[in-house]
C-alpha cells in the first residue's frame, strides 16, 4: 500500500508539472457553470449522443437498423423542431427521408405522437399509438388512421403481432386482441379484477423479474401470430402497502400489493389462449405453489415453447419445454448453484430449430452455452475468467454469435464474437473503453459508439468483422480545448485484507497545488453484481467539482461484478458486509495521501447507492464525514420479496444477516453530515424506510438534513430534478468547500 501511495502522489506531481508546462503563456482555460454542468435536464446529461454547445459536439442520432444494408436516422432542422427520418445505406452513406415527420404531423390528428409509438414493425410501417387511453392503428407511409377501442378503461401494452395482423393489449387486468383486418376485438380472458391479473405483471414481478422496460407486459406472440402464452397472477395473498398522496383537500390513499421480504407472493399460471376462437390451454405447473414462473420463448414453428422455472429459494432453475396444444411440459435443463441462480433473459432459439442459446454464471463467470431443444448440451461458446456482458445478434447462415464482454480488463466492455462450435472466438472492438453497439440484424455491419475516461464519445461504423467502413461522428471539438478539464484516472485500491484490488477511478483538479489538501466524493451504487467503475467519459460534473477542488472517486467492492460469482455470491446472506468493508478501505487509503483532506470524505447514491451511504455515515462513520442519500433501503425486511430473499433469504432464514444489515442497528454510530432525499410516493422504495431513519434520529437528537419530493416515486419527477440537483450541489459546497464555492444561482441570489 505504501508503494501505491507513492504512486498516486507521483500522479499530483506529474499532474500539475504538465499543467504547468502546457499553460505558460495561453489564454486562462475556462470554467464550467452551475448551468452548463447541473442545468439541463437529466436525460440530456446522460444521454452520450447530445451534444453541449461550445463544449462537445453532436452525434448522429441512429434509431436502428432497417435491414443488413441499411441503418435510420433521426435528423433535425437547425432550431431541432422539425425532425425527420432518414433511411441511411451502408454502401456510400447516401441517405433519403423514410419518415416525415412534419408532413405526418400535418396530415395525421393533432397529438398523435408516431415518432414514439406503442408498438411498431420493424420497418416501421404499421404503427399502433396510444392516445386518450384508447388505441389507434397508423398504416405508413400512406398515413390511414384505424381507431381499434373507444372505452372508458385504458388499454395497456399494446403489441403487435408477427405479421402485423393482430395487436394483442390488456384492458380492466384482462387480456384482448384486435383482429385489423376484420376491425373485430376479442377478449380472451375474463376474470381479471384488481387481485387477479392476466397478462399483466403483478408489481413484483414488474419491478424484479420482467423489468420496468416492459410496463407490466405478461404477454408473448407465437411466431406465427396465431397464439399468445401469457402470466395470470393472483394477487389476493399479497400484503397490502398504503401510499399517500397528500394533493388537494383530503389527499388519496394508493393501496399497493407488495411482498416484503418473507411475506406471500403472487400466486401464478401461465397459459396459452388462441386469439381467434380464445380456447385456452393451461401449462402443467401448479396453481398454487411458491414458485416463479417467467420468460417464456417460443419456437421458431410455433409448435413448443420453453417456460423458465424458479423456486421461492432462487436457487434452483429450471427450463422446461411446453406443449402448447396439451399443456404438458418436459424437463430439459436444471441449474443449481449454493447462492442463488438468475433467469436467463437472453435465452434465444435458433431459427432452424436445432437448439437454443442462453448466457449463464454457473461455473462463476458469465458465458455462453448452447443446448439442443431436447436440452443438451451442444456447445460451450465461450470461456475464461472474463463475464459475457449481453448477446447482441445471431448470424445463423454465418455461423456467428455476436455479444459484448470483457475479456481485458474488466472495466472495458468490447464487442465480440464466436463461432457456434465456440472454436473461433474474435475481439472486434480493440480499443480500451467502453462500447455501446447497434448490431444489424446478421451482423454484417455495427455501429459502435465508443468513449474512455479520456476521450468522448466518438461514433464509427464498420463491418461484421471489426473492419472500418466510415467515421459518423466524433464529440471531441477544438472548442473543448478551452476549457480546464479535470484529470482522470483509472487504477486499483487493495482491499482491506489483501484480497483484492478493487477497481478505481477518479478525476483530480486541473491545477494541483501541491501543499493544498483536497475534499473528495465518492459516488457509489454498489448493489451484488453492479459496477462503478467504466472506462468511459465521465461528463461534465465529475469535471466541474475538479475544477472547484473536489475530487470524484468511483470504487468498486469485491461483489461488484469484476471479480465475478465467486465474488458476488460473497454477499449471499451478507448484504451491507462487504460493502462496508471495501469502501472503508478505499476510504482509509484517501486518508494516507498527502494531499486528500481526511475530515472531508463524502459519500453519495440513490437507491442501493442510498442505502450505502446511510451505513457509510453509521456503520463507517469512521471513514466517512458527509453523505447524500437518495430513496434508500434502510432494512432489508422493507423491501420486497425477490429481490431481498435472492440475496438475503427470508428474515426467519437469516435473522443475524438482517440485523447486521440494517441501518438502525448501527445508528449509534452515527454523528451527523447526512442529507436524506425520497419521493413521498416511491413505490419501489418506500418513503417508509427513510421515516424510520429520520424517527430514530430526531428521538436521538442527532442533526441531519432532509428534503422530501411530493409526488415522486422512485425517480425524481422531471419538473423537481432541478431542485434535487440544487440542493444537492449546494450541500456539498456547504459540507466539503465551507461555503465557498459557487452556490445554484437562486440559493446564492438569496445568499446576496
Amino acid at each position: 500500500m505504501k508503494t501505491f501511495s507513492r504512486f498516486v502522489c507521483g500522479i499530483f506531481v506529474l499532474g500539475l508539472a504538465a499543467i504547468v508546462a502546457t499553460t505558460a503563456g495561453a489564454e486562462e482555460p475556462k470554467l464550467f457553470s452551475y448551468e452548463q454542468a447541473f442545468g439541463r435536464s437529466a436525460e440530456a446529461r446522460f444521454d452520450t449522443t447530445r451534444g453541449i454547445e461550445g463544449i462537445l459536439g453532436p452525434l448522429p442520432e441512429i434509431k436502428d437498423w432497417l435491414d443488413d444494408e441499411t441503418y435510420l436516422e433521426l435528423r433535425s432542422d437547425e432550431d431541432g423542431k422539425n425532425s425527420r427520418l432518414f433511411a441511411v445505406r451502408v454502401a456510400d452513406g447516401s441517405a433519403e427521408v423514410y419518415r416525415d415527420y412534419p408532413a405526418l404531423a400535418a396530415a395525421l390528428p393533432e397529438g398523435f405522437n408516431i415518432k414514439k409509438p406503442a408498438d411498431a414493425n420493424d420497418d416501421l410501417t404499421r404503427l399502433v399509438v396510444a392516445e386518450g387511453g384508447d388505441l389507434y392503428f397508423v398504416q405508413l407511409p400512406q398515413g390511414t388512421v384505424q381507431r381499434l377501442t373507444a372505452t372508458q378503461a385504458e388499454e395497456k401494452n399494446p403489441m403487435l403481432s408477427p405479421d402485423g395482423g393482430w395487436v394483442a393489449y390488456n384492458r380492466n387486468n384482462d387480456l384482448f386482441a384486435y383482429d385489423l383486418e376484420n376491425s373485430v376485438e376479442h377478449q380472451l380472458t375474463a376474470d381479471g379484477t384488481e387481485e387477479i391479473l392476466n397478462g399483466y405483471a403483478s408489481w413484483v414481478y414488474y419491478e424484479e423479474i420482467l423489468g420496468r422496460r416492459g410496463r407490466h407486459r405478461a404477454f408473448w406472440w407465437s411466431p406465427d401470430s396465431s397464439r399468445l402464452v401469457f402470466l395470470r397472477f393472483d394477487d389476493s395473498g399479497v400484503p397490502k402497502f398504503p401510499i399517500y398522496h397528500a394533493d388537494g383537500q383530503h389527499g388519496e390513499l394508493e393501496i399497493q400489493r407488495y411482498p416484503k421480504a418473507g411475506d406471500p407472493n403472487p400466486m401464478v399460471r401461465a397459459a396459452v389462449v388462441s386469439v381467434v376462437d380464445g380456447a385456452t390451454t393451461w401449462l402443467d405447473f401448479e396453481a398454487e405453489a411458491d414458485h416463479y414462473l417467467a420468460f417464456p420463448v417460443w419456437a421458431e414453428d410455433s409448435d413448443s415453447l420453453i417456460m423458465q422455472w424458479m423456486n421461492r429459494g432462487q436457487d434452483v432453475l429450471r427450463l422446461f419445454s411446453c406443449d402448447p396444444a396439451t399443456g404438458q411440459k418436459k424437463l430439459i435443463h436444471e441449474e443449481n448453484q449454493r447462492a442463488w441462480v438468475e433467469f436467463y433473459e437472453d435465452l434465444e432459439m435458433l431459427e432452424d430449430g436445432s437448439g437454443f442459446l442462453f448466457t449463464s454464471d454457473v461455473d462463476g463467470w458469465n458465458h455462453i452455452y448452447l443446448h439442443g431443444m431436447d436440452g443438451t448440451l451442444k456447445n460451450r461458446l465461450t470461456t475464461g475468467t472474463w463475464p459475457v456482458r449481453s448477446l447482441l445478434a445471431v448470424d445463423e447462415a454465418g455461423g456467428w454469435v455476436y455479444f459484448t464482454g470483457s475479456p481485458g480488463k474488466s472495466w472495458d466492455n468490447q464487442l465480440l464474437r464466436t463461432d457456434l462450435t465456440g472454436e473461433k472466438l474474435e475481439v472486434l472492438t480493440k480499443a480500451e473503453g467502453s462500447h455501446q453497439l447497434k448490431v444489424s440484424p446478421s451482423g454484417t455491419y455495427f455501429i459502435d459508439t465508443f468513449s474512455s475516461i479520456h476521450h468522448p464519445s466518438r461514433m464509427q461504423l464498420h463491418r461484421g468483422d471489426g473492419g472500418l467502413v466510415r467515421k459518423l461522428g466524433d464529440q471531441r471539438i477544438p472548442d473543448m480545448d478551452g476549457y480546464a478539464w479535470g484529470e482522470p484516472g483509472l487504477f486499483t485500491i487493495h482491499s482491506a485484507d489483501g484480497a483484492y484490488r478493487l477497481p478505481a477511478t477518479w478525476v483530480l483538479p486541473p491545477k494541483l497545488e501541491p501543499e493544498r489538501r483536497y475534499p473528495v466524493i465518492v459516488s457509489i451504487y454498489g448493489g451484488p453484481g453492479s459496477s462503478s467503475v467504466r472506462n468511459s467519459w465521465r461528463g461534465l460534473q465529475d469535471h466541474y467539482w475538479a475544477q472547484r477542488g473536489v475530487i470524484t472517486l468511483r470504487v468498486d467492492h469485491r461483489g461488484s461484478g469484476h471479480f465475478g460469482k465467486a465474488g458476488t455470491s460473497l454477499m449471499h446472506r451478507k448484504l451491507g458486509t462487504w460493502e462496508m468493508e471495501d469502501y472503508s478501505a478505499a476510504a482509509a487509503w484517501l486518508r494516507t495521501l498527502p494531499n486528500i483532506d481526511p475530515d472531508r470524505i463524502g459519500i453519495t447514491g440513490g437507491s442501493y447507492g442510498g442505502y450505502v451511504t446511510m451505513m457509510a455515515l453509521t456503520h463507517g462513520a469512521e471513514y466517512f464525514n458527509f453523505g447524500a442519500a437518495g430513496a434508500s433501503v434502510t432494512d432489508w425486511k422493507l423491501y420486497d420479496s425477490v429481490y431481498t430473499e435472492r440475496y438475503m433469504d427470508t428474515p426467519a432464514e437469516n435473522p443475524e444477516g438482517y440485523r447486521a444489515g440494517a441501518v438502525l442497528t448501527w445508528a449509534d454510530r452515527y454523528t451527523g453530515g447526512l442529507l436524506i432525499t425520497h419521493g413521498t410516493i416511491d413505490d419501489n422504495v418506500h418513503m417508509q424506510n427513510s421515516m424510520q431513519v429520520v424517527d430514530r434520529f430526531t428521538c436521538d437528537n442527532k442533526l441531519f438534513e432532509l428534503m422530501l419530493y411530493p409526488d415522486s416515486r422512485h425517480g425524481v419527477q422531471k419538473q423537481q430534478r432541478a431542485h434535487r440537483s440544487r440542493v444537492t450541489h449546494d450541500f456539498w459546497v456547504r459540507t466539503l468547500l465551507d461555503g465557498e464555492g459557487e452556490l445554484a444561482p437562486q440559493l446564492a441570489d438569496r445568499k446576496k
